[in-house]
């Protein structure tokens, strides 16, 4: 008889955890989905963010698609978590940008019907990326420990206030294309030599500065970042869209500056840099209180 733990985590693929924290915490990922050139492609399963950002991701391409993904893609990982676990905690990107969070709801409704009894928690996280992620880790660390349903749900609660995500943007042309942005503003952006500095939090997006360099830019988010944080101690995901070597000069200053409890890199999948574009640098945080 196999040993059931009580809680299984499952995330939408815009979290974009690494395979090795994945593989760590038992995470179970639900792919978004992409459409290039007529083709369809699952996030992070048939294309990795190398091959996107090198191969598709260029001027010379026509833009990719995205779709969140579909009930049946979600009912088809909640069963493979009902396998080792008694309960699902579903934790997704915001509402406020995507339908991902609707069609996790729809897919526990199927899954009722499928498997009377089982117990599954959906959780519109307000977030995206690696805030997304951060509560992911945190709910899968929860659950290790032995803590019930209830009590999983509960930490990611209290936790999701805490979460910052705070987003460099190299190049406003993505989100041009993507219709997010007006051609105007993003011309406008170019010819400045503007790297707006955004925040998500809570599932509401704001422009908190629109420094006019990358080095400008950096400075602003640490010291951001050094506001909220202080001295306690933190847990943070350094983010990055094909900027590796910014990322790591970020990882190393941010290591050395804060009392990091916790820090890793992440890479946006596909799906994320698709709106988002490439050279992107960002960090995704919360303090200890």
């Amino acid at each position: 008889m196999v040993h059931k733990r009580k809680v299984a985590v499952v995330v939408d693929s815009s979290s974009c955890l690494p395979r090795e924290l994945l593989d760590k915490w038992d995470i179970y990922v639900v792919p978004h989905e992409l459409i290039i050139q007529d083709r369809s492609f699952r996030d992070g399963i048939d294309i990795n963010p190398a091959e996107f950002y090198q191969h598709y991701l260029n001027k010379d391409h026509e833009i990719p698609t995205t779709s969140s993904p579909k009930p049946v893609s979600f009912l088809e990982v909640f069963k493979s978590a009902f396998a080792v676990a008694d309960g699902v905690v579903c934790i997704v990107l915001s509402a406020n940008f995507s339908s991902t969070c609707q069609s996790a709801i729809i897919a526990t409704r199927m899954a009722e019907k499928d498997m009377p009894g089982c117990r599954i928690n959906v959780i519109d996280s307000g977030a995206a990326a690696g805030a997304e992620g951060l509560i992911a880790l945190e709910a899968a660390k929860v659950a290790q420990c032995g803590a019930g349903l209830e009590e999983v749900v509960a930490r990611i609660e209290e936790l999701i206030p805490h979460v910052n995500l705070l987003a460099l943007l190299d190049t406003l042309y993505y989100l041009r294309r993507s219709g997010r942005v007006p051609r105007m503003a993003a011309w406008a952006g170019a010819i400045l030599g503007i790297r707006p500095l955004t925040e998500l939090k809570l599932g509401e997006a704001r422009v908190l500065d629109k420094p006019r360099s990358h080095a400008k830019g950096v400075e602003r988010l640490v010291g951001v970042m050094k506001d909220r944080v202080q001295q306690r101690p933190a847990h943070v995901n350094v983010m990055h869209a094909h900027a590796a070597d910014s990322a790591m000069k970020l990882y190393h200053r941010v290591e050395t500056e804060f009392n990091c409890r916790e820090i890793f890199i992440s890479e946006f999948t596909p799906v994320m840099g698709a709106h988002l574009g490439p050279g992107l640098l960002g960090l995704a945080f919360y303090a200890d209180e």
